[in-house]
């Protein structure tokens, strides 16, 4: 992907562009050769594209995919290209969630218990919810899309409903436990199955939470110096998880509870791939560690631990909020960096986007912004404060406006004088 072919600059990169990524507007940096498919995430399409454009085996020495869906495809084309890459056994552990857990479990780590719903649009007949509370998710879904919390037969009866309604892509769900506690991560490198930099985090409220609640996901880093005992902690648990799943060489995106009435970990769910948000951002600010670079470096050969230079203080993130509408203007990245204490800002939603509703996943937000302060209280009241400002600054206009509602709005305010002029 292009942000990994800017960060190893001494790497060739070929980019295979499926169609959706091309329309959705993917900025590719100078010198990254591309290979245009219909469906970058299909073998089929995948392989033979790759052919046409003459490549095979021999060609690469490394293929990386740089989201879930298209781990599976990234294996398999490394396995018939000759390249080094995450093997399918190993991807399957990291993209079925029933599979993951099952490992876990098994290998004796603490884990939320989950029951397989192999048609979440047919249940069994007589099917109970196996627990008092659960969360609702597709077996391989991300970024808490078509994710539900249940607490009756009759809610799970409605999300099943629902599901064959909307023709819910997914149909293979899992029913997992619900686990109360902080929501925390873990990012970092991993080579020759050697735990090389590790990074936790956590969530302001449970990521899930925020989403259903529609308010901005925010997220914290965990200081090695300050929150030490929160690493020796996680430390041993990411280790044995990602050993028991088979990763070896690249990044990882892991999610923790952490009750602290018990002090008890418990392992949620990992990703083979960097997180999705500011987490990178914040990393890279925090220790000066960009996992993009690092993550295809570890694919392609053994390296070492990182030159980490730890940043004193509070990093943190928010996501940016959207408002529904048809989107006129907000404020620029420049004016969020202009912010007190605002070390990055990202911007995603061009001028003129049909903005439908508020997040219903952790894909839709406006943009993200990075804080960098003295304490965490003070981290905390930036984030509100920006994600506020920002909201107050977005000009939309109603989605099916009436005319009445267009003369009313004051940018039309010399169209109506004029009007009134003539008349």
């Amino acid at each position: 992907m292009p942000a990994l072919a800017a960060a190893a600059a001494d790497v060739e990169v070929t980019v295979l562009l499926g169609a959706t990524t091309k329309d959705g507007w993917l900025p590719l940096p100078g010198g990254v050769r591309t290979v245009f498919v219909d469906d970058h995430k299909s073998i089929d399409a995948a392989v033979n594209g790759l052919l046409r454009a003459g490549f095979g085996p021999g060609s690469f020495d490394a293929v990386y995919a740089y989201d879930d869906p298209a781990l599976m495809t990234a294996a398999a084309l490394a396995a018939m290209l000759g390249a080094r890459g995450i093997p399918p056994r190993t991807v399957a552990l990291f993209r079925d969630k029933s599979l993951q857990k099952r490992a876990l479990r098994a290998a004796g780590l603490p884990v939320t218990a989950c029951t397989v719903v192999e048609d979440i649009r047919e249940l069994p007949a007589g099917f109970r919810l196996p627990y008092p509370k659960a969360v609702v998710k597709p077996v391989a879904g991300m970024a808490t899309q078509s994710t539900f919390v249940v607490e009756s037969d009759a809610d799970l009866a409605r999300i099943s409903a629902q599901c064959r309604a909307n023709s819910t892509a997914a149909r293979t769900f899992v029913i997992e436990e619900f686990v109360t506690g902080e929501e925390w991560f873990a990012d970092g490198l991993l080579s020759d199955g050697e735990l090389r930099f590790l990074s936790l985090g956590r969530y302001a409220q449970p990521c899930l939470s925020a989403v259903l609640e529609k308010a901005p996901v925010q997220t914290f880093c965990l200081d090695p110096v300050a929150d030490k005992g929160a690493y020796d902690l996680a430390a041993p648990l990411v280790a044995d998880a990602l050993r028991v799943l088979g990763l070896t060489d690249g990044v990882f995106h892991m999610e923790l509870f952490h009750q602290p009435d018990t002090g008890r970990l418990v392992f949620s769910e990992c990703a083979a791939r960097r997180a999705g948000g500011p987490i990178s951002d914040q990393i890279r600010f925090k220790y000066g560690v960009d996992l993009a670079a690092d993550g295809v470096r570890a694919l392609l050969e053994p390296v070492g631990e990182p030159d980490v230079r730890v940043r004193e203080g509070v990093v943190a993130s928010t996501f940016l909020p959207l408002r529904p509408g048809i989107v006129l203007g907000y404020p620029t990245a420049e004016q969020v960096l202009a912010q007190p204490d605002v070390v990055h800002a990202r911007i995603f939603v061009p001028k003129g986007m049909r903005i439908q509703g508020g997040a219903a996943n952790t894909f839709a937000r406006m943009g993200e912004v990075t804080v960098h302060t003295a304490d965490a209280e003070t981290a905390q009241r930036r984030l509100t404060e920006l994600a506020d400002w920002f909201r107050q600054h977005i000009e939309v206009l109603p989605l099916a406006p009436t005319l009445r509602e267009l003369f009313a709005d004051p940018r039309n305010a010399d169209f109506v004088h004029a009007a009134a002029a003539d008349g």
